[in-house]
């Protein structure tokens, strides 16, 4: 009776193994709950990285909006400070999709593209402005060689009069 009672209280307190272990109450599952932590671990990853794309594309439409606005309102701009920050959200965008590329396709798509379609037409907007200034600037270049190029010249023989069909 005593072996009986000895190997009772042996299988009760036995080592776990892979047979004895089930979750339940009173007993943790096989991998110790690895598979739940590491599928909380993954969501949040997910999570995570899906945060820092669009806070990547939230910089970025910041930024976009600001030089938009200096431009559309002919204010003084250091178009290099604006070239240099969008740079800098591009690299990091860039990073945050290199880094998503891990997630679920369907999922990344679904959640992107909102962000990614505003990010878009500000782009759009961005470009338009820029355009708008390139040709004014252009157009006051011409102007001001025109007039450099009538003050250095006598008047003989110029490509302009050439051009109109003028040869004095």
């Amino acid at each position: 009776m005593a072996q009986a009672h000895s190997a009772d209280f042996a299988g009760e307190f036995a080592h776990p193994s892979a047979e004895n272990l089930g979750a339940s109450p009173t007993h943790p599952p096989a991998d110790g709950g690895a598979a739940e932590r590491d599928a909380i671990t993954d969501g949040a990853r997910s999570q995570a990285m899906m945060e820092a794309f669009i806070n990547a594309v939230e910089r970025l439409e910041d930024v976009l909006e600001q030089e938009t606005q200096m431009l559309d309102r002919n204010r003084p701009i250091a178009l290099h400070d604006f070239n240099h920050r969008k740079s800098h959200g591009l690299l990091e965008l860039s990073r945050a999709m290199i880094a998503c590329r891990a997630l679920d396709r369907v999922a990344f798509d679904v959640e992107t593209s909102a962000p990614l379609a505003r990010l878009r037409i500000k782009l759009e907007s961005n470009l338009a402005s820029l355009q708008t200034h390139l040709t004014a600037v252009s157009e006051i270049a011409a102007v001001i060689s025109r007039a450099i190029q009538d003050h250095e010249s006598d008047g003989t023989y110029t490509a302009r009069q050439f051009a109109r069909g003028d040869q004095g």
